[in-house]
């Protein structure tokens, strides 16, 4: 099973031009992919890209939530409304069915002189053949440190309770007959799951010598560095297949730093064994970011 991440930036790539048909040949292979910055109608010459992103990738079942939805409406002489949403976000598309979905908003605070925008968690339950994988896509706060850190703190709360929660529609101990009976109306033969095995992927806007990598992966020990994952945090799938933590660049435009991977795949500590190589891919050219690319031996 092949897992990407991919910061699209709209389908701007780095020769300035849209085109999102770049992008599904960069991604098409990938069983699950999550992508940041897909627009729905934010510029009129972009459309709806979900739609047009989902039609491009038709073997794929798809969903998308928008971190920041503003009025793009418009109003008929006669006062009749045309409604329709300013959207910019995340989608999630996977090669076998997605059971359930869910969101959640994260802290943002406004920075004086700065433009700060909302960022966002959208949950996945994927139905992978034999190992369903619940499947996390955000895209957190560019602009500051403490507010990273701050969206760190809730994603791994989200992540960490959610299977205690259990899944969007739960009912332990109930008749499957009343379940089909109820005005719910459940398929008893595909109840929705909350599985404990979770990947999150996105743009995460962290170096990996920040403290909020250090907060999702562990810190090192002064003594023996950096050890072996350990089941209190997540599993960076670059540094699991054997790269240095220091390796590689998901966002080129940091030429001049030292640390240039801002764009994560981030495992359970389940799927750990499961890794089977993970790597950036140097050569897209579809958007400002590139895409960071994970396979695990699960499922079909």
């Amino acid at each position: 099973m092949r897992a990407v991440s991919y910061n699209i930036q709209w389908g701007c790539g780095r020769d300035g031009v849209v085109d999102l048909a770049r992008v599904t040949r960069t991604i098409a292979d990938a069983d699950i992919i999550a992508l940041q910055e897909v627009e729905r109608n934010w510029k009129p010459e972009h459309g709806d890209e979900a739609a047009i992103l989902s039609s491009l990738l038709p073997k794929h079942h798809w969903t998308y939530i928008a971190s920041v939805d503003l009025d793009g409406s418009t109003v008929a002489p006669d006062g009749t409304v045309t409604t329709q949403r300013r959207q910019y976000g995340q989608m999630t598309l996977s090669r076998w069915p997605i059971s359930s979905v869910r969101s959640w908003s994260l802290s943002k605070y406004p920075v004086y002189g700065q433009i700060n925008d909302q960022s966002v968690v959208l949950e996945t339950v994927v139905e992978c053949p034999g190992h369903h994988l619940r499947v996390y896509n955000t895209h957190l706060n560019y602009l500051m440190q403490d507010q990273r850190m701050r969206q760190v703190e809730e994603l791994r709360r989200i992540v960490e309770q959610a299977p205690r929660q259990g899944p969007v529609v739960s009912a332990p101990g109930v008749d499957p007959i009343h379940l089909n009976e109820d005005w719910l109306a459940m398929d008893t033969g595909r109840l929705p799951t909350m599985p404990d095995s979770a990947i999150l992927m996105g743009d995460f806007n962290m170096r990996v010598n920040s403290p909020e990598y250090r907060r999702m992966v562990g810190s090192e020990d002064p003594t023996y560095g950096r050890g072996s994952p350990s089941a209190e945090h997540f599993a960076d799938s670059m540094v699991v297949a054997g790269h240095p933590v220091e390796e590689g660049c998901t966002y080129p435009d940091f030429a001049r730093d030292e640390f240039k991977r801002i764009d994560y795949c981030f495992l359970s500590f389940d799927l750990i064994p499961h890794v089977r190589r993970s790597w950036i891919d140097a050569d897209a050219d579809a958007s400002d970011h590139q895409p960071v690319w994970t396979e695990l031996e699960i499922g079909a």
